[in-house]
């Protein structure tokens, strides 16, 4: 199951003309077996019933590409460092509040309070990060790509620092803070800009 931002990303490499096989995936809990990540080799044994596969629990993610050239790339990340990963890099996500909302800690009243895409769709943004991740670091990047990858957004201050966020149209309570794009390497997100984001909705990438 593809989200919004990664199905345009695929689109997009799949476009270029450059990659033979590209995909991305979540892998369930019972399914690993081993993945090797000096040989980029994963070893699976994937559900077969599609409904019991999307009630098991998602214990990480795999993307991997081929060139038409025959160069290949793999990844594999737990969940636990994509958590780590949304954490640092979006201001709009906090890891212990995404599992106390999956453990029914967050009272029915509070939920507005979580509508970042992080929260409403881990998976989809996890395949995005996946994606980026692989393509932008080992992929051939076509100008689309290359835009799209750029479209991620910073929030700027007025004293010009940026803080990287994974997520565009975050609603600010600071109306000083303006939204500029991105064209550097990502930079964590501290505990104080978090803080100046709204827990709203958002519009994730593409």
């Amino acid at each position: 199951m593809y989200g919004k931002s990664d199905k345009g990303y695929l689109q997009l490499a799949i476009r270029s003309g450059q990659y033979k096989k590209i995909n991305v995936l979540e892998i369930k809990k019972g399914e690993l077996i081993n993945f090797d990540p000096l040989n980029e080799e994963l070893e699976i044994n994937l559900i077969q019933d599609e409904l019991e596969r999307e009630k098991a629990e998602t214990i990480g993610y795999y993307a991997m590409f081929e060139l038409v050239n025959g160069f290949k790339k793999a990844l594999y990340w737990s969940k636990e460092k994509m958590l780590s990963h949304a954490d640092k890099y979006s201001a709009a996500f906090n890891a212990k509040s995404y599992n106390d909302l999956m453990t029914g800690k967050i009272p029915d009243k509070d939920k507005w309070k979580y509508s970042s895409f992080w929260y409403k769709d881990f998976d989809g943004m996890a395949f995005k990060t996946m994606l980026r991740q692989l393509i932008s670091k080992w992929g051939i990047m076509s100008i689309e790509l290359q835009t799209a990858f750029e479209g991620d957004y910073t929030f700027k201050d007025a004293s010009g620092n940026s803080t990287y966020v994974e997520e565009t149209n975050e609603p600010l309570i600071n109306p000083d803070i303006e939204v500029t794009q991105v064209h550097e390497e990502a930079t964590p997100v501290d505990a104080q800009s978090k803080k100046e984001v709204v827990g709203q909705e958002s519009i994730a990438l593409l």
